[in-house]
């Protein structure tokens, strides 16, 4: 509505607001001497807020602002030599018109009208009531409807602009001190965001920025950033990918003094930024988090395994015709753990440019341990299963044929991974060649295919459920 906004306006600029009506000691952004963030990756943060507080001795209201929104006391509060808290807690809603205009209910205030010909007039009135449209009483009479806006003489005691934090304490004597609000907020996350770039020696060159997402409602100014790596218990959300043209060249160029330091920390691990990060509400910020470090890379194609139900009878009428997944089998040879998140994968062109290859998602990898991500669909080769023969040897067993067609259409020959999956019991009868057991339930054929040429894999498997 019109006047709740203008009324925002005006209470927002008013003399009042910005000389400070309250009695209370209220510690604002100017007070603060350190913050601190200990930050997530799935969205909650712990933030330490130091401020000096000039205080008188005995009791007194302390107010700390600002907060974000989605701040939450939880096992934190205030804590400073020489202070007890006998009760706290977080107003979080700010300044609301409908609020404000409900504090001043049985109060007068100023009313502007506008009338027919675009000129304004004010009268004093008293508020009736808030809800909906507003009452307002008038020279004895009821008036209602809505004004072009609302002036108030003063802001009512308890309603603050911002979200703040409010503690009655009790000080042991008069004079200057450090406090420390500590409370866990959300909306805060974080993740690191690779870019692998493939060479053609089996290697490839690893290197990360870390994202930093607030959308916790507040600011948080030239803090100290500290990124918690792993998968913490909660008892009681896609990040932006960074952009692949020119982020992935100031990936490369990251200096290793820029990179973060690292420490255990339970069965996590805590990464310390080198320098304060601002991160404003409802940004993203991208701080160096590991620089360019060659890894071992093996590129492999392997055939998706079949269906359970397809080893239990007839499967199908038609051909099945398959692209192999290109496969690339990475070992973290950067002597440090790589935390979960987003990797784009890209291959240097004949002129030098980089191209996006594919994107996934990594997992986290402990320092020397192999993971593996998708390139996506291989274009070149093609695979054509084919069911040559289904029996049912007994209530529980069947027998199965198949005959596995791949084709080469590319300049250079490959080698494919065609994998099967088992459900019960199951053991392979017959087979072109020699497949590899690769645990209970799976096993693996590895083909040559020549290039511009095809190569035939058959088998037999007979299972047992």
């Amino acid at each position: 509505m019109r006047w709740r906004t203008a009324l925002f306006s005006t209470i927002a600029l008013s003399p009042l607001l910005a000389a400070g009506v309250w009695a209370d000691t209220v510690l604002r952004d100017d007070t603060r001497t350190n913050l601190i963030l200990t930050i997530a990756q799935d969205g909650a943060a712990l933030v330490h807020d130091r401020r000096s507080a000039t205080l008188e001795a005995g009791e007194q209201a302390l107010i700390i602002e600002p907060l974000p929104r989605q701040a939450r006391l939880e096992a934190g509060g205030l804590t400073g030599p020489g202070i007890s808290v006998r009760s706290q807690y977080l107003d979080l809603n700010g300044i609301d018109a409908q609020a404000l205009l409900a504090a001043h209910r049985g109060k007068q205030v100023t009313i502007v009208w506008r009338t027919g010909s675009g000129a304004e007039r004010e009268e004093r009135a008293t508020v009736l009531s808030a809800d909906g449209i507003p009452v307002f009483g008038v020279d004895g009479k009821v008036v209602s409807g809505q004004p072009e806006r609302v002036l108030y003489d003063t802001l009512p005691a308890g309603l603050h602009a911002v979200p703040v934090y409010r503690a009655d304490i009790a000080a042991d004597k008069a004079g200057k001190r450090a406090v420390e609000l500590s409370y866990v907020t959300h909306g805060l996350s974080w993740q690191p965001a690779y870019v692998i770039e493939l060479e053609e020696n089996g290697k490839a060159l690893l290197s990360s920025w870390a994202t930093l997402t607030n959308g916790s409602g507040g600011d948080f100014p030239a803090a100290q950033v500290r990124l918690l790596a792993g998968e913490p218990n909660r008892g009681a959300a896609p990040t932006p990918m960074p952009r692949p043209a020119r982020m992935e060249k100031a990936m490369m160029a990251a200096s290793l003094d820029a990179a973060p330091s690292r420490e255990a920390l339970g069965p996590h691990h805590l990464y310390t930024l080198a320098q304060p990060v601002s991160l404003r509400d409802g940004q993203s910020t991208q701080v160096p988090f590991l620089p360019p470090t060659h890894i071992s890379a093996d590129r492999l194609l392997e055939l998706p395994p079949l269906p359970p139900h397809a080893w239990l009878g007839r499967f199908g009428t038609e051909t099945q015709k398959q692209h192999p997944d290109t496969i690339l089998a990475l070992r973290n040879s950067t002597g440090q753990p790589l935390p979960a998140g987003p990797a784009r994968l890209f291959l240097r062109g004949g002129d030098g440019g980089l191209a996006l290859a594919g994107d996934d998602q990594m997992p986290m990898v402990p320092a020397g341990a192999p993971f593996r991500l998708s390139l996506g669909k291989t274009f070149d080769v093609t695979a054509t299963r084919v069911q040559t023969d289904s029996q049912k040897v007994a209530t529980e067993i069947s027998e199965t044929a198949w005959e596995v067609k791949l084709a080469n259409a590319g300049a250079n020959p490959v080698k494919v991974l065609v994998r099967e999956t088992f459900a019960g019991e199951w053991l392979v009868l017959e087979e072109s060649q020699r497949h590899d057991k690769t645990d209970a339930h799976r096993a693996g054929w590895s083909v040559q295919v020549p290039a511009k040429g095809e190569a035939v894999l058959r088998y037999r498997v007979r299972v047992k459920l």
